[in-house]
């Protein structure tokens, strides 16, 4: 079943003369693992920004459920979750329980099932409660990229989009963001990964989308 569907999208960033996407036509299902891939440049990012919802097409269009995307923006958002390459652009609280609370607190009125819930992803991502009361810019890189997921899939996001997830991590943690990724796809959950280091995920992916240029020239 079709969750994502984009339709004739173009996107020019303003002042450019040059269209970062062109023309791309895809369609993600449920229950499957994407791996978008290609050069600097391509137009990985963009493409996740305008799956996001956070930039609207200069052309064309845009589906999550069978819906405009951009009609319906402010509702879609809580079902997309999207973890940026530098994971220090998202940590912006002061602890790491109040990052991973920030999203759920606009959701849950209740301290308790809060609680509950970070306990239970803070477990699934194999973090140590220790770190709760930890300040974000203390963590180490591979803690802060944990973290950024952590206070994503708190919000149970259908469709999870990773930009450059494994960058700069050790295996310990590549691991980690794997075993999460196949349980997602086994929840009935879309994922798709922007990745230039393709041996850390070629084997979980059910379809891989080569882009350069803007454009996606090929797909596996």
């Amino acid at each position: 079943m079709s969750l994502v569907k984009l339709v004739n999208v173009w996107y020019r960033y303003p002042g450019s003369k040059e269209y970062a996407l062109k023309n791309i036509n895809i369609e993600l299902n449920r229950s499957k693992i994407y791996l978008v891939t290609g050069p600097n440049g391509a137009g990985k990012t963009t493409l996740l920004l305008v799956m996001a919802g956070l930039l609207k097409p200069t052309r064309g269009s845009v589906y999550f459920n069978n819906e405009l995307i951009h009609i319906r923006v402010p509702s879609v958002r809580r079902y997309i979750g999207l973890l940026f390459q530098n994971p220090e652009t998202m940590l912006f609280n002061p602890t790491v329980y109040d990052e991973i609370a920030y999203a759920l607190r606009q959701i849950h009125r209740d301290h308790k099932i809060i609680d509950n819930i970070i306990n239970n992803v803070l477990t699934e991502l194999e973090i140590d409660l220790g770190l709760l009361k930890k300040p974000t810019h203390m963590l180490s890189y591979g803690e802060k990229k944990l973290v950024a997921l952590a206070s994503i899939i708190a919000y149970n996001p259908t469709l999870l989009l990773l930009d450059e997830p494994y960058t700069n991590l050790s295996k310990k943690y590549i691991d980690k963001i794997n075993d999460l990724i196949t349980r997602y796809r086994e929840e009935d959950r879309t994922i798709v990964i922007v990745s230039h280091d393709t041996a850390y995920c070629r084997y979980i992916v059910d379809q891989t989308f080569y882009m350069d240029s803007g454009k996606i020239i090929n797909t596996i």
